[in-house]
């Protein structure tokens, strides 16, 4: 990361660049997850998703297996690649169909719920100050 930091701030016109990527992502991202039949937003994203496959290169890890990551060739979009192959591989995954929001009204958080009785995002945060307001309440 220290070497991206200093990239960014050799290039910073490319930096902002990135970053207005990175955020379009995930706003896309999150219109995916929330709304299953928002095709623009998954185009977006899908396109996001190819980007990274160019910038990816197959390596084997210590453990002998092997794996896609991003190329150092990808400069300061490596974190935005890392994020979109990942992004590729929810999408790709029936789990995807178990994204929830919190309930919160001041969080917006996705999470997984696989087990499907699950309705925070943590309950050590929102579901813990749901539940003082709802004792305040009573």
């Amino acid at each position: 990361m220290t070497r991206l930091r200093e990239q960014a701030l050799r290039q910073p016109a490319e930096a902002a660049a990135v970053l207005d990527e990175a955020r379009r992502l995930r706003t896309d991202l999150y219109a995916c997850l929330t709304d299953p039949q928002d095709g623009r937003a998954f185009k977006s994203v899908a396109g996001a998703v190819e980007d990274a496959a160019r910038l990816s290169v197959f390596t084997r890890g210590e453990d002998g297996l092997g794996r896609w990551q991003p190329s150092p060739a990808a400069g300061l979009r490596l974190p935005v690649c890392a994020v979109a192959r990942n992004a590729g591989e929810l999408l790709a995954d029936p789990r995807r169909f178990t994204v929830r929001g919190c309930p919160s009204p001041d969080c917006g958080w996705l999470f997984l719920d696989e087990s499907g009785r699950r309705r925070w995002c943590s309950l050590a945060t929102c579901g813990a100050k749901r539940s003082a307001w709802d004792l305040s309440d009573k």
